[in-house]
């Protein structure tokens, strides 16, 4: 296959994510018994690895990122496995921050096709394989045969039931729960944080954040009936200092052991709590060989880069995009623009996907945005601008962007001397903005062009 080719066989799978191929509980109840079966066939790579593994409703991607720039710092080969990307798919696979080569990504998956017909064929009636399970095992896959001494890998949906719970992890690491995924998941915080707390493997210490009596009172029966040692972490002091590196905000926070100094390359109250968990990851990883100390600690937190998280996309006027798309998550982007950059106000660039809380989310936003320009993400479940207004009554409330370039030039001319231009409610509108301001990145061939 080439690089399109690949990517045209792998979207061709059922995807929950992109709304494609199933809907709702039915592919999710399925189970991992699909990805074991098909490592199986390719002699259980990831049995000879050493993992983290990150639930929760949010942060589990920055804690990835922390952990895994931190694992870097201390010379170790590194594998993340994390998604959605923001610009290519291969940016869910990468060893020590680089994301898989299009020839690698394209060779990986003429391996898993015929294994993968042929299973389908034996086991019909267990129904199809999806997108993110062909992913999960080619990331495994790929992270065995480049001999990484520790793979960072991110639950894609509640965890229980999840692909990526055919891993053995030495730690396990479980953050925020909130509201969200409840047609797949459940209905409320009690019943998302069992399915999360799916991944607690007997005797494997856990890592949670602190949080709402009713997640934690299930983080705390599942650990005990699994005899997994539970550590329930506090977010980082914060004296509230932020520097910059570049175009970054840099929080100086403060470590849990000793109260020195930790610089956190990424803002916000919501990053405080994560990297807290991380921290906390990357200490509980030295019972398992492996030496990241205080120095590579800080040394990786502070280099962390997690793009489309309260990232500056340009700088006059001040632009962050960031891929917030719950409410909570919203309210935690407004509150860090205050903290890491002095702003209160601003033009809002804002879109969302179909199964978000959508006006719950703009009401989290009224109090900063001064102008409110609706845009459709470039993505398969997206809300058109235009749908949008009548589904939720926002006529006379938002102003309709034909595009995201032309939403990006209407909210920079719209910002005022002390505001900031915010681009969010969705990793994909993150994206767009990004892209629409220049930002370097690679973007996927459309794999079904000129078929």
């Amino acid at each position: 296959m080439t690089y399109a080719e690949a990517l045209r066989w792998i979207y061709g799978f059922a995807d929950l994510e992109r709304g494609v191929g199933h809907a709702g509980r039915e592919a999710y109840a399925a189970g991992p018994s699909r990805t074991r079966r098909l490592l199986r066939a390719l002699g259980d790579p990831h049995h000879d690895l050493t993992c983290v593994h990150v639930a929760g409703s949010k942060g589990k991607g920055s804690v990835c990122a922390l952990v895994a720039s931190a694992a870097e710092a201390a010379g170790l080969r590194t594998g993340a496995y994390t998604q959605p990307h923001l610009h290519s798919f291969r940016e869910r696979v990468a060893v020590d921050g680089r994301p898989i080569e299009p020839r690698d990504f394209a060779n990986l998956c003429d391996r898993l096709a015929p294994q993968v017909e042929r299973l389908s064929a034996a086991h019909s009636a267990d129904g199809p394989y999806s997108t993110f399970e062909l992913a999960t095992v080619l990331a495994l896959l790929w992270f065995a045969e480049q001999e990484v001494d520790l793979a960072v890998i991110e639950v894609g949906l509640g965890g229980r039931l999840d692909a990526t719970r055919v891993i053995d992890p030495a730690v396990v690491g479980l953050t925020t729960i909130v509201l969200e995924h409840t047609r797949v998941l459940g209905e409320s915080l009690e019943a998302i944080a069992g399915e999360k707390a799916g991944i607690i493997k007997p005797g494997v210490p856990v890592i949670a954040a602190a949080q709402s009596d009713e997640a934690l009172s299930v983080f705390q029966a599942a650990c005990r009936s699994q005899g997994a040692p539970l550590t329930i972490v506090e977010p980082l002091g914060w004296d509230g200092a932020t520097a910059r590196r570049g175009a970054r905000p840099l929080m100086l926070t403060r470590a849990p052991d000793d109260g020195s100094s930790l610089p956190v390359g990424l803002a916000g109250p919501h990053q405080r709590r994560n990297a807290a968990v991380a921290w906390h990851i990357c200490r509980a990883l030295a019972n398992h060989g492996l030496p990241i100390d205080r120095g590579a600690i800080r040394a990786g937190f502070g280099a962390t880069e997690w793009p489309g998280r309260l990232e500056v996309v340009a700088s006059d006027p001040l632009t962050i995009a960031d891929g917030a798309h719950t409410p909570e998550a919203v309210a935690a982007v407004v509150k860090g623009l205050g903290e890491a950059f002095h702003v209160q106000r601003g033009p809002v660039i804002f879109g969302s996907l179909r199964d978000k809380r959508v006006p719950v989310m703009i009401d989290e936003l009224r109090g900063y945005a001064t102008r409110l320009l609706l845009v459709q993400p470039h993505h398969p479940r997206g809300w058109t601008p235009e749908r949008m207004v009548r589904r939720f009554g926002l006529a006379g409330q938002v102003e309709i962007a034909s595009s995201s370039d032309a939403a990006l030039r209407q909210a920079r001319a719209a910002c005022q001397p002390g505001e900031a231009v915010l681009a969010t409610g969705s990793l994909a509108v993150a994206a767009d903005v990004r892209a629409a301001a220049g930002m370097p990145h690679e973007t996927d061939p459309e794999p079904w062009a000129g078929v």
